[in-house]
């Protein structure tokens, strides 16, 4: 009888140990987005499905959207360091000196798509030359679409804007701002610009086409200037902590949605939200998209390059940094 307890608590003891290996593991998932948004639809809610499948079920990562976690777009890095969340959507820049060098991705006439954008911020990060980022787990890295001028009065070369009020909403844009002659206008939220518009406090902003119908922006302007003003820097973050202590083949399966597959997908939602946008604008009547002539781009460049030399002088590893861009970026344009 001894022996067959004994026997009896070891198999209870071995079983136990099973279940708890077996037991589902929790994550939360808490972005600022509605749910209607094409980054909640078409990137958490498929990341969520791909790591469930990925670890067999063991995971379960459950959304909470629209903010329900917290609904300050600027707190979210904090949230995933508190462990609020254990993963979160974040706007680097909505923290100023956390992430010092992805200034390098707001620089004007640089880049040119959003894949190129966003698949450059992540291949940097794996280079190891982006600073900031060891508090947290990247899980990937990517950008919003290139910022363009939206005005509300005529243009037809870059006379036109001088002295007038643009939105800006980091210091590189006021610098960009400041040399084609415009007067640049800062502590104005993107969700207030349709309304600042209309009162007269700003005459234009910068923005991406993928937020020109979330914030209804494009019936408080009549004139878009189609030049990419630098991106604006994304990541999706996992808590340190939370992802250290998970099994090593959980671990590998979480990594396998994740990087390239995160930018891919969000520079493909973003595109696809400005290509409608830019659409729905084209399509008023009374909004005219300007592509600029030869010699206005001409002008524009003089009046922007300097702020990419300045900032590959003044930035600590600038030229490195830079470098390391170009090298990226031809190797992207040529296929790899």
């Amino acid at each position: 009888m001894l022996r067959t307890t004994c026997v009896a608590m070891t198999l209870a003891v071995g079983l136990a140990g099973v279940a708890e290996a077996q037991e589902k593991i929790r994550l939360k998932l808490g972005h600022f987005l509605p749910t209607q948004s094409m980054t909640h639809n078409n990137l958490f809610v498929p990341m969520a499905e791909r790591i469930k499948e990925e670890t067999q079920g063991r995971v379960e990562v459950q959304i909470f959207p629209g903010g329900s976690l917290g609904r300050n777009p600027a707190q979210q890095l904090q949230l995933l360091m508190d462990g609020v969340t254990d993963i979160s959507f974040i706007v680097q820049s909505y923290t100023p000196g956390e992430f010092p060098d992805n200034s390098l991705l707001e620089l004007p006439l640089v880049l040119s798509t959003t894949r190129e954008a966003s698949v450059i911020h992540q291949r940097l990060y794996e280079r190891g030359l982006l600073r900031g980022y060891d508090k947290v787990k990247v899980l990937g890295l990517a950008t919003t679409s290139a910022y363009t001028t939206h005005i509300n009065f005529p243009y037809r070369t870059l006379d036109d804007l001088k002295g007038r009020k643009i939105r800006v909403a980091t210091s590189i844009q006021s610098e960009i701002v400041e040399a084609l002659g415009a007067t640049p206008v800062g502590g104005i939220a993107v969700t207030q610009a349709a309304e600042s518009l209309s009162r007269g406090l700003i005459e234009g902003t910068l923005l991406g086409w993928e937020s020109m119908n979330t914030f209804r922006v494009t019936p408080a302007t009549s004139y878009h200037i189609n030049v990419p003003q630098g991106f604006t820097p994304l990541m999706v973050g996992m808590n340190k902590q939370k992802y250290e202590s998970l099994p090593a083949d959980i671990k590998a399966a979480i990594d396998k949605v994740s990087g390239v597959w995160i930018a891919e997908r969000m520079a493909e939602n973003y595109d696809t939200m400005g290509g409608i946008a830019l659409k729905d604008a084209k399509g008023t009547g009374r909004n005219t998209v300007v592509e600029l002539t030869p010699e206005d781009r001409a002008r524009w460049e003089k009046a922007l390059l300097p702020i990419v030399d300045k900032w590959k002088a003044s930035h600590p590893n600038g030229e490195k940094l830079f470098a390391a861009l170009q090298e990226e970026l031809k190797k992207l344009r040529g296929g790899s």
